[in-house]
């Protein structure tokens, strides 16, 4: 009943936001009573901790999940444009926006996530290129990830970026693209193209 309930809340929360999306709205959803919801979750604020820390823990997966099946760290950053990406991708940002200002507590995770397992994530990322003679060694590794953190917000919210319609996993892999060019060797330029090419069409036009 528990899994149920978090799944008919992520569908409303995450399209419609958090401030017009009422319990009663989610125990509609979910076909039960908002008195069977409050036996799983004491308030809104512990299911929406809950949606959180579900969300971070497959958005952490997918990065695990990048790094082992990457063939090497630019592949890796490919990669990371399609399903850690898209983990968040659809998420309306207005959720993020209301859940900074009416649940700070909960948003804090989103900050700590970005600290202690993105921007690490990264650089190891930017050490494995550096090592593999794909990226240049005189990187500032902290600047860097941090740029990077702001390119994967960017992309996520277009509309902050530019007035033209993008979807957030195309603006995504153009960020990447850009990010890449700006760090690679001439290596790891030959090693962008050649992905790109063969797999921008199947993989990242979708």
């Amino acid at each position: 009943m528990e899994e149920l309930i978090v799944k008919k809340a992520k569908d409303l929360f995450f399209s419609y936001g958090l401030k017009s999306v009422s319990m009663d709205d989610v125990a509609k959803n979910a076909g039960v009573s908002k008195k069977t919801i409050y036996k799983c979750f004491d308030d809104k604020n512990q299911l929406v901790q809950r949606l959180v820390s579900d969300l971070l823990s497959c958005h952490k997966q997918g990065l695990e999940q990048c790094r082992e099946g990457a063939k090497d760290a630019i592949d890796e950053v490919l990669l990371f444009s399609q399903t850690p990406f898209n983990t968040v991708a659809v998420i309306n940002p207005g959720f993020f926006y209301e859940l900074k200002k009416f649940f700070p507590v909960v948003h804090r995770l989103i900050a700590d996530h970005t600290q202690h397992v993105l921007i690490p994530s990264i650089i190891k990322n930017l050490e494995k290129g550096i090592e593999q003679e794909l990226y240049r060694n005189d990187i500032d590794l902290l600047f860097t990830a941090e740029v990077r953190v702001q390119q994967i917000l960017t992309a996520h919210n277009p509309k902050t970026f530019t007035d033209r319609i993008l979807q957030s996993n195309k603006l995504m892999l153009q960020l990447s693209e850009f990010y890449l060019h700006g760090i690679v060797t001439q290596k790891g330029k030959k090693l962008i193209n050649k992905y790109l090419n063969v797999n921008n069409e199947n993989q990242f036009s979708n």
